[in-house]
């Protein structure tokens, strides 16, 4: 199916040039000097260190200490100075411990040094042939060991060369492609009947942010600790408000049991640039919520100054002012808010909000052609 054309044919340099940066050719942390991107908006480098998981998992084993609240506790002792107990913290506002030798560097960090030299190798080095190896083994042997991968590990390699994508075309029912996005998107619900899931599962996940945090939210890793009595009873008030009253267009899902991860939808505003599109979310609830801010990021692409291009929302009440008295509807119901009043003074993306301030018009068309290009999988099928 054709893309669907965009409303002005006047959008000229602006749309060539937002598209592009929607492509991600280079890492926009780093600047590619980390290595190629691999089509997405931060290369695999950068993602390990602001997005760390083992880091904040590693904090999040010391909960019991730092947070000072069980079973029993009150819950209203104040946390250590140094507690921070939210997931995917960028790493530079992390304490990393220091083993029995100050001079020393931790097992964390010396893993991550590790993982830094072997990921900023560049990738145009030759492998030894082992690249042309892998393309003379046979079918039989191919389809031997992609049985070992998880759904979302056979998408990835269906997309490493045309002749794997064939192979795991033909031999792979389409009930494994439905697993996939039924486990990635369990609010997805496609208004048509879908005949290849393989390509329905492939445009979804074009249209996400970052395809890393969307593995992150397949696998849902959470930290082995004991989970305090006040969070488990104000995430059971809300997960029951937000089955009974649901605020309008906007969804909610736990994702595991331990109610770490979550998605959610929102749907476009009317009469915004995103009406009639359904945007996907990620949350991630700390263990010391409501008393730390739960993480909230887009899962689909969306052109909004208030947003990154890694999905990153620019709330304050996100980072700065969180309240107790904020809930996951609340959160919600203010990014919902923020699609049709964005805050232009301080953003995430100082192009786009130049654009909303001088041209508002190419603004709401390019707004438009995302929405209509990202955010209506469950209307369209787009090619990859």
């Amino acid at each position: 199916m054709a893309e669907r054309p965009i409303d002005s044919p006047n959008v000229g340099q602006d749309l060539v040039v937002y598209n592009h940066l929607q492509k991600s050719s280079s890492c926009y942390m780093c600047n590619g000097y980390y290595g190629s991107c691999f089509g997405e908006q931060i290369c695999q480098t950068c993602h390990l260190f602001l997005y760390s998981e083992e880091l904040a998992q590693s904090v999040q084993e010391d909960i019991a200490l730092t947070m000072g609240i069980e079973d029993g506790d009150s819950g209203n002792d104040e946390p250590a100075d140094s507690f921070y107990n939210g997931f995917q913290r960028p790493v530079h506002d992390l304490q990393i411990e220091l083993t029995v030798d100050e001079h020393a560097p931790s097992k964390d960090l010396a893993r991550r040094l590790q993982l830094l030299s072997e990921i900023s190798v560049s990738r145009s080095q030759p492998f030894d042939g082992d690249s042309d190896y892998f393309q003379e083994l046979p079918p039989e042997v191919l389809l031997t060991v992609f049985s070992y991968l998880d759904e979302f590990s056979l998408w990835c390699v269906s997309k490493v060369c045309t002749r794997w994508d064939q192979l795991l075309r033909s031999h792979t029912p389409q009930t494994t492609w439905r697993k996939l996005a039924q486990k990635c998107w369990p609010l997805y619900e496609p208004l048509k009947q879908v005949d290849d899931w393989h390509s329905d599962t492939s445009a979804m996940i074009n249209s996400s942010s970052c395809i890393s945090c969307l593995r992150r939210m397949f696998n849902c890793p959470h930290a082995e600790c004991q989970e305090n009595s006040w969070r488990r009873r104000r995430l059971r008030h809300e997960v029951k408000n937000l089955k009974s009253d649901p605020p309008e267009g906007i969804r909610a899902l736990a994702l595991d049991s331990h109610w770490c991860h979550w998605q959610a939808t929102i749907l476009g505003p009317a009469g915004s640039p995103f009406e009639g599109g359904k945007f996907f979310l990620y949350i991630q609830i700390p263990y010391g919520y409501p008393m730390t801010p739960p993480v909230v990021r887009f899962l689909t692409k969306i052109f909004h100054p208030n947003v990154s291009r890694h999905g990153d929302i620019g709330l304050d009440s996100l980072h700065y002012n969180w309240s107790l008295a904020l809930t996951i509807a609340k959160v919600l119901i203010s990014v919902q808010s923020l699609l049709t009043d964005p805050f232009c003074d301080v953003c995430m993306e100082p192009d786009i909000a130049q654009l909303y301030n001088n041209d508002r018009q190419t603004y709401n068309t390019i707004a438009r052609y995302w929405t209509h290009r990202f955010a209506m999988n469950d209307i369209l099928s787009w090619p990859n």
